[in-house]
Formats: C-alpha cells, structure tokens, sequence
C-alpha cells in the first residue's frame, strides 16, 4: 500500500462529505415550513366580555409545522377553540399541513379573546401573536369588522 492510497480516501471522504452537505442545504428547504398569515379579522363582539379572532396560515414549505398559540394586545387571555356543530372545544395545537392552509373561521377553529382590556370597534386593530412549534412566531394586525362580517360576502 502507497502513502498516496490514504491521502485518496481522505480526499474522497472529503468529496462525499461536502456532496452530502450540498444536498443537505439544497433540499432542506423544500423541508422546512414557509408560513405566512392571511385574511386576519376581529368581529366586533355583541358581548364586551368574549370577542373573536379569525386568519388563514399558510404553508408554502414541504414539512408543515403546529399552531401552538394565539397571544394579542387586547385579552387578558386567548383560546383556540374548534367548533363542531353546536359543541365548542378548547384545543391546545393545530397542525399546519405541508403545502395547505389551516383555516380559522366561524363555526370552525377560532381564537377566543376573553376579557378584552378596551372596547372593540369597526376600524380598530388587534395585534394577535401566533406562536408555532418550529416556526418563530408571527405577528399580524387584525382589523375590527362590523358584527357578522366575513370576508367572502356570505
């Protein structure tokens, strides 16, 4: 055996390495979540205690990531909740699916925001915080709509 044949497969470990690492970076990418929020809106709440809070993340990435939280300026404290029918349930996380979109919408998941700390009018804004298990978080400003808004006409 040569001096040279240890130096060929160090230089070839080398190669796959950085091959390796190349197609690591290329790929992850398409693996990762690509969040953004869309359509967030507040109904002005008939009741001053409990007010609304509706959006639409999407995922333009190929791993998908967990909606693990809602915090806004506004409540003293938020829920996300599913609705079913007439039945309401509190929820801890939603799943954001890889390339799709989870829709927060009446008589679907929702944001409760107890207690809001000011009145909440048509023209006003809530700041809503989503927080995500592999994401950072995002902010959005969300618009106070007329009671029985939704953003489709219907």
């Amino acid at each position: 055996m040569s001096r040279r044949t240890p130096l060929l497969a160090m230089g070839a470990a080398v190669v796959v390495a950085v091959a390796a690492l190349a197609a690591w970076t290329w790929s992850a990418p398409a693996s990762r979540p690509k969040l953004r929020v869309v359509g967030a809106y507040v109904p002005r709440p008939a009741s001053p205690d409990v007010a609304a809070a509706y959006f639409t993340v999407v995922d333009e990435g190929g791993a998908g990531d967990e909606l693990t939280g809602v915090g806004s300026d506004v409540a003293a404290e938020t829920m996300m909740h599913r609705s079913t029918g007439r039945a309401m349930e509190m929820v801890g996380s939603v799943a954001v699916p890889a390339r799709g979109r989870l829709v927060f919408r009446p008589g679907g998941y929702h944001v409760m925001l107890e207690r809001p700390v000011r009145s909440l009018r048509p023209g006003d804004h809530v700041t809503l915080t989503l927080r995500f298990r592999r994401s950072a978080p995002i902010t959005v400003r969300a618009p106070v709509e007329p009671i029985g808004y939704r953003p489709d006409g219907t």
